[in-house]
């Protein structure tokens, strides 16, 4: 398994920034331990050293603008549902928009192979953490290991949801894991359940800097855990967890609130965030926006159906989408793209906007949707109206208060759509998960039900023998 080459490296990778983030470790690089090893004598032997190696977590989430949550993954499942669409058929992400991924296509493997190092990265520091002798505090060690657990079921947790059936490496003993084959969705959820709940015991409330929200703290594996819950059907948990996460108080105020100025929901700072990432090294701009922002044709466009579906006076449409009319031949034509983010360049100066991963409104609609599908249909319009409200449009308790179970999912369907795009794969995961999928994208280019989970990589199938290539593609 090529994973195994993944893994080697990444090991070494936190060996190094453990060692040269702390002088006091410059000895080691003589040491020649086995590079799949992380000692946790030398890197474990105190919390700095240890916040050294959770922070490059983070770090290796944002990775490069072309993978995993650096943009990548949202490029290619936004073009893969019907929220955007590709301009050029050069584009490297085209494949994902006419269906065409295959086992070589590498848009595709720079998308799976940086989730699995992350999960190698978290493997190895639950490890370090767990045989760490004296030198770190509890705290620490619940703290941490609470952060990794985290990051390793968000990554978990997107793997399953692109590819079903996964190997699930636990460890980072890479001779075992050279030759793991898939463990099915159910256990792999299962896991992804006990590391949130792990750290939704383990870390605190307050954010380590109270001004950026940075690291994932309690109500981070909380939100997470509602969609999870929403993802298995399980209602009433993804309610419990939403609630806990709507109504937590820091002091006499709200820990998150909906920005009523929809131009801040994507800052630093926002109210709306839950857990976002900083732009990485020294550039100021994420990568979301330098991928999607143009000042003549956009790589990426919203599609026609998501501008369409826009109610009139949606604030969000206003907001989060910019258009740019060019003239060709005397004849204007407008390409609309996402603008949620909107500082595509510069470096070196102050950091205004963050990659958001979970925030305030998802947890709303997570929880509307439990709630309907309970049929608590009153609270399920409440917390629909929510967001509603702060977009501008009217409400449904005020148009459609008697609105039926069926009207009201599809309602927050709708919502979900034109709130959350952009963000994540919410779209593309939402129509699979509902069911919607082969309805909604059964006229796009080459759509077949097969696509609706992407392809292993053709290393990956070629270095693990264990490992079975997914329904509808060839090796």
């Amino acid at each position: 398994m090529k994973i195994n080459h993944i893994y080697k490296k990444i090991s070494l990778s936190i060996i190094m920034l453990v060692c040269f983030s702390f002088s006091g470790c410059k000895k080691f690089v003589d040491i020649p331990e086995p590079i799949d090893t992380i000692p946790s004598d030398l890197v474990f032997t105190s919390d700095s050293k240890a916040d050294a190696a959770v922070r490059n977590l983070y770090l290796n989430m944002v990775g490069g603008v072309n993978a995993g949550f650096g943009g990548g993954l949202q490029i290619a499942l936004g073009v893969s549902s019907d929220e955007l669409t590709v301009t050029v058929a050069t584009n490297q992400f085209n494949d994902f928009f006419i269906h065409t991924v295959n086992a070589g296509t590498t848009a595709n493997a720079n998308q799976y192979n940086p989730l699995y190092s992350i999960i190698y990265s978290c493997n190895a520091i639950i490890e370090g953490i767990t045989k760490a002798p004296a030198g770190m505090t509890a705290a620490g060690k619940a703290r941490f290991m609470g952060e990794a657990k985290f990051i390793r079921a968000a990554m978990y947790f997107y793997l399953i949801n692109m590819y079903g059936d996964v190997p699930m490496p636990t460890t980072t003993d890479y001779v075992a894991n050279s030759n793991i084959a898939k463990t099915p969705l159910a256990q792999v959820y299962e896991l992804i359940i006990n590391d949130l709940k792990f750290a939704q015991t383990n870390l605190p409330a307050p954010y380590l800097n109270p001004t950026q929200r940075f690291r994932a703290n309690r109500y981070s594996a909380s939100a997470l855990l509602s969609r999870v819950y929403l993802y298995r059907q399980d209602w009433v948990n993804a309610e419990l967890m939403a609630t806990e996460v709507i109504d937590a108080l820091n002091g006499a105020s709200k820990f998150y609130d909906l920005e009523t100025d929809l131009s801040k929901t994507f800052l630093i700072g926002s109210k709306e965030a839950i857990l976002q990432m900083p732009p990485i090294s020294t550039i100021n701009y994420t990568y979301e926006a330098f991928s999607f922002i143009s000042t003549g044709v956009p790589n990426y466009q919203i599609s026609d159906a998501l501008y369409a579906t826009f109610e009139p006076g949606d604030l969000r449409k206003t907001n989060w989408i910019k258009t740019n009319t060019i003239t060709t031949g005397g004849v204007p034509k407008a390409y609309n793209f996402p603008f949620k983010y909107k500082i595509n360049s510069g470096a070196g100066g102050a950091k205004t906007e963050g990659t958001v991963f979970l925030r305030i409104s998802e947890v709303y609609l997570n929880r509307a949707e439990a709630r309907a599908q309970q049929n608590k249909l009153a609270l399920a319009i409440s917390d629909l109206d929510v967001i509603r409200g702060r977009s501008g449009i009217t409400k449904i308790a005020i148009t459609n208060p008697s609105i039926s179970q069926a009207d009201l999912l599809s309602t927050l369907a709708h919502e979900r759509f034109v709130e959350l795009f952009q963000e994540f794969g919410h779209r593309w995961l939402d129509l699979k998960r509902t069911g919607k999928a082969d309805e909604v994208l059964k006229n796009t280019p080459n759509w077949r039900p097969e696509a609706k989970l992407f392809p292993f990589p053709a290393n990956e199938i070629k270095y693990n023998p264990s490992l079975i290539q997914n329904p509808g593609y060839s090796n």
